[in-house]
């Protein structure tokens, strides 16, 4: 059921990201016949021959037939891309094999549709072993062709969907996804401090608005009082997006982390008092000063990244966080819905403070960004007002925040909206959205871990468009929904399409965008999104007064559309390859993260260095690695953002370049440097070695 659409959509995607489909032409797959020999055998199954065989001929064909479909997963398990059909394969089989050769249903599911199980199908409703397995979702009875999926069936269609579009978009002879990728910034200690300093922070948060969300709605009982604690926590982070527009880029990111941490524990504070004291003014105005001051930090801390990993690694630090900040949204949800339900939104609040306390400890010990000089203050002034103007004079920029900022209307409807629509329409409860929270968290934390395993090139700002198109389909399919476990579902698969969006937009900004503008555009963004976010919050109990919740995501729908019709607009085509294979240029880029001294090196110098850092490793000293790579075109950007880091430089190399890039070092970044420009031409280990230590010691 899953197969063909998948293969159209995986192929409209491939097509729209700038991708060659007929790259599928040069994965070499062992064993193919056998996924059509076991096709061949299935499709009797679904015509009124199947049911005129014994049940135990049937049960052997049948399981004959994903015999053959495993045989093919296991011949071509080299083949990442396919993952996850294989383990969609897999988990239909077992549960097929459990069950005697039928696949389970669930009433509710086969209710939903409309089907009468057992017609022209392979599903039963009295099988029941592994059933968690079995067909427990159901496709909208609207849509034509619904019928009943399973987990595996899903897996499958997604992973269809992955191997065309990632296979399309780079070489068939190499692994689209690479866990290593995902691992490589988890090397730098302080970038591992932030990251579970931004768990902790994050669960703590959604904790509590989860909490205070179910408090106000189960006191009052209205979408109202709903949309008005929403529109209390989105209001202040415009001053606060606007204020980090102004301060971020100025001040030491990792103390203003520290202090907005601390500030926000006692909004928190203040909230529990209010809670207790059932004063919902004073709640409201706690959870006001804690969204200003969250908006600064989600300005700082995508502005602190840079400094902490190499370029290279920028779009999976992005996802590594972003698995960290949704993580802990699932965790801070389904702790709210639970906390609400056993214990109140007291203890919620409560362990929000704990939380806090230890965000603060990990912050404290991240080192000092070196990103941005100290301005005079003369510069400091031109800046002030010129960080809008920055953003506005960046088409690409421009139109990444206005696509976003459609998106946020689509998503503020329907976050006011789903309390209602998951208990008047779904029957969820008054902890019903909790766990919608709790699914859509799953899949952001999902979907952008799925960022952080492959190589983001050109085209991450196209997928952003292309997400944003898949997300309004989605909505549709959510607004037609009646069946609850596919609503968690749905809203899971949106959260994970928006995962990857949020993912690359942060990737995006901090390639586009000057390193000393990074906090003026993130704070900006921010401001930009939660205006429109607090117009959708707004609105929404008109449009319910007016509408069903279901027609309202519906409708929601096309602000997403419009959304990704803005971002494709903004991002152009990746240029087709040619047929004729062009030489790979090596790039610039750091090889070795470290925070001491900073070692520009090139060729066959660099395998050199690797083993003197690693050397003065266990001795204490940390040594980063920047490779120029291309010694005609390198790029001195890159350089420059190293010896921010660690304020000295040796330069190991001859030829003329070393002079080169001393002579940029002295003229652009002169007042970063605690020690002299070191250069040894063609050094040994041992001088190479004794030179950082030399350096080290200043």
């Amino acid at each position: 059921m899953f197969l063909l659409p998948s293969l159209l959509l995986g192929f409209v995607l491939a097509v729209v990201l700038g991708g060659k489909p007929s790259r599928l032409l040069e994965v070499r797959l062992r064993l193919s016949w056998a996924v059509w020999l076991a096709l061949a055998l299935q499709v009797p199954f679904f015509t009124p021959l199947g049911e005129q065989l014994p049940e135990a001929a049937r049960a052997t064909v049948y399981l004959a037939s994903y015999g053959l479909l495993l045989s093919f997963a296991v011949a071509n398990v080299r083949v990442r891309a396919l993952v996850f059909v294989f383990v969609g394969l897999l988990l239909n089989a077992v549960v097929i094999a459990a069950n005697g050769g039928r696949m389970p249903v669930s009433d509710a599911a086969i209710e939903a549709v409309g089907l009468s199980p057992g017609e022209n199908s392979n599903i039963s409703q009295s099988a029941d072993r592994l059933a968690f397995l079995g067909d427990v979702f159901a496709l909208p009875s609207q849509l034509p062709l619904a019928n009943v999926f399973s987990v595996g069936d899903l897996l499958i269609g997604f992973g269809m969907v992955a191997f065309i579009v990632l296979v399309a978009a780079g070489s068939a002879e190499q692994s689209p996804l690479s866990p290593s990728r995902m691992l490589a910034p988890l090397g730098t200690a302080a970038f591992r401090r932030l990251a579970a300093g931004k768990l902790l922070s994050h669960a703590g948060d959604w904790l509590t608005l989860t909490a205070l969300i179910g408090w106000v709605y189960g006191t009052t009982g209205s979408t109202v009082h709903v949309a008005g604690l929403l529109l209390v926590r989105l209001a202040p982070p415009i001053l606060g997006g606007s204020v980090a527009a102004l301060v971020v880029d100025r001040l030491p990111k990792q103390r203003l982390i520290v202090w907005i941490e601390l500030s926000r524990g006692v909004a928190v504070a203040g909230a529990l008092v209010g809670v207790l004291a059932d004063q919902r003014a004073a709640v409201y105005a706690a959870l006001a000063c804690s969204g200003a001051l969250a908006a600064m930090s989600n300005a700082a801390v995508p502005a602190l990244i840079p400094s902490l990993v190499p370029q290279d690694q920028l779009a999976s630090a992005n996802a590594a966080l972003g698995l960290a900040r949704d993580g802990a949204m699932a965790l801070g949800a389904v702790g709210g819905g639970a906390a609400l339900s056993f214990a109140g939104a007291p203890a919620a609040l409560v362990v929000d403070l704990a939380t806090f306390a230890l965000a603060i400890v990990l912050f404290s010990l991240l080192p000092p960004a070196r990103l941005t000089p100290q301005s005079t203050e003369d510069e400091e002034e031109e800046r002030a007002p010129g960080a809008l103007r920055y953003l506005l004079s960046r088409r690409t920029l421009v139109l990444l925040v206005l696509s976003f900022c459609a998106a946020t209307l689509a998503t503020g409807l329907t976050n006011a909206s789903l309390p209602r629509f998951l208990e008047s329409e779904l029957g969820f409860g008054p902890g019903g959205y909790g766990f919608a929270i709790a699914a859509l968290a799953t899949g952001l934390a999902l979907g952008g871990g799925l960022v952080g395993f492959v190589r983001v090139g050109p085209t991450a700002g196209r997928w952003i468009g292309a997400g944003l198109l898949v997300m309004a389909g989605l909505f549709v399919l959510l607004g037609l929904a009646e069946h609850p476990p596919t609503v968690l579902l749905l809203i899971g698969m949106i959260g994970f399409v928006d995962g990857t969006t949020d993912v690359l937009f942060d990737t995006v900004i901090q390639r586009e965008t000057d390193p000393r503008r990074l906090g003026a555009v993130f704070g900006l963004a921010s401001a930009f999104f939660t205006t429109t976010m607090m117009g959708a919050v707004a609105s929404a109990p008109l449009l319910n007064e007016l509408l069903e919740p279901n027609t309202v995501i519906i409708c929601a729908s096309a602000f997403l559309l419009l959304a990704g019709l803005i971002a494709l607009g903004g991002m152009r085509a990746p240029r087709l390859e040619s047929s004729s294979p062009e030489p790979i240029v090596e790039q610039s880029r750091v090889r070795r993260v470290g925070d001491d001294v900073s070692v520009v090196t090139w060729g066959t110098l660099v395998p050199l260095a690797e083993e003197v850092a690693a050397d003065l490793a266990r001795a204490g000293i940390s040594v980063e690695i920047v490779d120029l790579g291309n010694t005609d075109d390198w790029d001195p950007g890159t350089v420059i953002a190293s010896v921010r880091r660690t304020s000295k430089v040796l330069i190991a190399g001859n030829g003329g370049l070393d002079a080169e890039v001393a002579a940029m070092l002295a003229e652009q970044a002169f007042e970063h440097l605690d020690g002299p420009i070191r250069r040894l031409p063609a050094p040994a280990l041992e001088d190479l070695s004794a030179g950082v230590r030399d350096l080290d010691a200043y």
